[in-house]
């Protein structure tokens, strides 16, 4: 049998997003797992997604609170499962990387949205480039068609 002992699960808090942390969740709860839930917060000086207002360590500290927050939802969800929030700053794919490296994950559920159709052509998705770059499994929950 497959052993998976981490699921790492990669959210946006897109409007979609629980949709994922369900197969996240059933995934832990088959695999008698851990799981670790893990938000990225896009640097805020990067021109592609905004200007740089104010000071950079006000912004990071209003987005790990909002992250915060956001992530607190998800207690009921995951209140019987070991379980670990992690946010980082920087870049989605590099960052979801790193922590699939240092949790050793086993499993990698994420969604397939998040950016614009711009953004995509330009950079393209964090889900694509963490499905070929991922040295394991990546679970693909597709967001519903609009």
């Amino acid at each position: 049998m497959i052993k998976i002992a981490n699921i790492l699960y990669a959210t946006d808090f897109s409007p979609y997003a629980d949709r994922v942390l369900e197969h996240a969740t059933t995934m832990a709860r088959l695999y008698n797992s851990k799981l670790y839930m893990v938000h990225v917060i896009r640097n805020p000086a990067d021109k592609i997604y905004g200007t740089l207002h104010g000071d950079y360590h006000a912004l990071i500290e209003g987005a790990r609170k909002k992250a915060a927050e956001l992530m607190a939802r998800y207690d009921d969800q995951v209140k019987d499962l070991p379980h670990e929030a992690i946010y980082k700053e920087g870049d989605p794919v590099y960052e979801i990387l790193r922590v699939i490296d240092e949790k050793k994950i086993d499993l990698v559920v994420i969604g397939s949205h998040g950016e614009g159709p711009l953004e995509h052509l330009l950079m393209g998705s964090t889900c694509d480039k963490v499905v070929r770059s991922a040295p394991c499994p990546v679970l693909v929950v597709r967001y519903p068609r609009k």
